[in-house]
């Protein structure tokens, strides 16, 4: 009997330490994500500051660079084959220092019009309407947990923070 119970609190805490690497690990993917949007936030005001205006990489927040499609189960290196969008990206000075997991959206605009929604993440007080003033939105993505819901972030030119959804997930 006494044998029994070991096996089970055994169990139970190896079961919890499963859980916790696991979820470790994911969080520590996600560290990409921030630490390159921050760059790209950057790199963006930089351009700004010499150009007047935010630089369109992508043109939509659906269109990602590089290329992966099995994003976040693999990493796959920035650069390769030459595109307008890798061109453009190199225009930013953007380049992470290795593979990435993530792929990546950016998207700029005068303010005539309202900048996109964000897609796959909730935040409250985005602008629906024009707001008159140049911007630009930022989008990571990746599948984190093949099968599950893929994690997102998102940051925009008119707020310092970045927002996400099912992060580690």
């Amino acid at each position: 009997m006494e044998l029994m119970i070991v096996v089970v609190v055994v169990s139970v805490l190896a079961l919890i330490a499963i859980y916790g690497t696991n979820r470790y690990i994911a969080n520590s993917k996600t560290t990409e994500a921030v630490q390159l949007i921050g760059s790209i936030k950057a790199a963006e005001e930089s351009y700004k500051d010499e150009t007047f205006t935010y630089l369109d990489v992508t043109g939509d927040l659906t269109t990602y660079y590089p290329s992966n499609p099995k994003r976040g189960q693999f990493k796959v290196q920035w650069g390769g084959a030459p595109t307008d969008i890798a061109a453009k990206w190199g225009t930013l000075g953007v380049q992470p220092a290795g593979p990435v997991a993530f792929v990546y959206a950016c998207v700029a605009g005068d303010g005539t019009a309202a900048p996109p929604s964000p897609s796959g993440v909730t935040v409250k007080g985005w602008p629906t309407t024009a707001q008159g003033t140049p911007y630009y939105v930022v989008k990571a993505i990746a599948d984190l947990d093949p099968g599950g819901p893929e994690t997102t972030y998102i940051s925009p030119s008119f707020t310092n923070q970045i927002f996400s959804a099912n992060e580690g997930d």
